[in-house]
């Protein structure tokens, strides 16, 4: 055979092969791979929100005001809750104690559960119930509560958020405070005019003063700025004007019968002085003890600590006891010279 025909024959038979083991092409991107994922296509409509329509009732008897706000503070938590679509408010006779009379308001109102919250002998009691099948779904209850709008409404939004928003609900607090005052939250240290994030209900504030501690309740609501600002210590009580000291007895000359009518009308003035500082004694002296057991009351309520208010009543009642304690000084040295004026002279 001819070489160039055996050279024919070689290309023919490799052509194939070659064609077969071609490696593949790069990437006209390097470092990406040649077939790239595309990220997953967003849904035309995101999901809903839940499907109950909810309605909500709020009873008892509160101060003006308040009944309307806490159904606001209601609606916005219910705003949070996965199951809930919307809310209304409802209308019921009054009184309207009882499931069949708040099922009754929910199915004239074409609602599918009813949220109640009942204020009465200072606690709230809150219960979740279904019109259609007439059941209760839920309930929470919570003692002590203030009849203060904040308050009350910042617990009534915490037992709501408790029953029916399982991820919690917060609201933002910031305290500005004036320099020298240290500020704690629910033991917490907190910097005047931080911002922070809590649960709703009502916290407790401590304040320090120098050597005065004192707390607050601090109510957080859900769709505000729970702001508060607070003022320079409270300036102290004027001192009560000094009592003047009694006139010292002047000698008396001998005896005279003119002289002696004029020191006796002396001594009967000088002793009236001195019942009317004893009796204003006693005055100031009730006011002591009134002022003293109020703020210690307070301070057993309070879980051992004074409020600022409490602080006031506390130097009102030592402010009113030393003024007591002067004026009966004063009584017992006029009544020694009315007797003096009187009897000696």
């Amino acid at each position: 055979m001819k070489p160039r025909s055996l050279c024919a024959l070689v290309l023919a038979l490799a052509l194939p092969a070659l064609a077969q083991t071609q490696p593949p092409l790069e990437p006209l991107v390097p470092g990406k791979p040649s077939q790239q994922q595309l990220p997953p296509i967003e849904p035309l409509s995101r999901p809903g929100r839940g499907s109950a329509l909810v309605g909500v009732l709020v009873l008892g008897a509160l101060p003006d005001g308040v009944s309307s706000q806490v159904v606001q503070g209601l609606r916005a938590v219910l705003k949070l809750a996965p199951s809930v679509k919307d809310s209304v408010v409802l209308d019921a006779p009054q009184p309207c104690t009882n499931e069949a009379c708040w099922i009754l308001a929910g199915a004239a109102a074409n609602v599918d559960q009813v949220i109640v919250a009942a204020f009465q002998g200072g606690a709230l009691r809150m219960k979740v119930v279904n019109v259609k099948t007439r059941k209760q779904l839920a309930q929470a209850q919570r003692d002590r509560v203030s009849p203060n709008p904040e308050e009350a409404t910042a617990w009534a939004e915490a037992l709501a958020c408790q029953l029916l928003v399982p991820a919690g609900c917060t609201g933002q607090v910031v305290v500005d405070a004036p320099e020298g005052v240290e500020l704690s939250l629910d033991g917490l240290p907190l910097r005047s005019g931080q911002s922070r994030m809590v649960p709703v209900g009502v916290h407790t504030l401590r304040i320090k003063e120098g050597d005065a501690l004192s707390s607050r309740p601090l109510p957080v609501l859900h769709e505000r700025t729970n702001s508060l600002a607070l003022g320079p210590p409270p300036a102290a009580p004027p001192a009560p004007p000094p009592v003047a000291a009694p006139a010292a007895a002047v000698a008396a000359a001998p005896a005279a019968e003119p002289r002696r009518t004029w020191t006796r009308t002396a001594g009967y003035v000088t002793a009236g002085a001195a019942v009317a500082a004893a009796a204003t004694g006693l005055y100031f002296g009730a006011k002591s003890r009134s002022d003293l057991n109020a703020a210690e009351s307070a301070y057993r309520n309070n879980g051992g600590a004074y409020q600022p208010s409490d602080l006031n009543t506390l130097q009102s009642g030592n402010s009113a006891a030393h003024t007591a304690n002067a004026l009966f000084i004063a009584s017992g040295v006029l009544l020694a010279a009315g007797a003096v004026l009187t009897f000696a002279f």
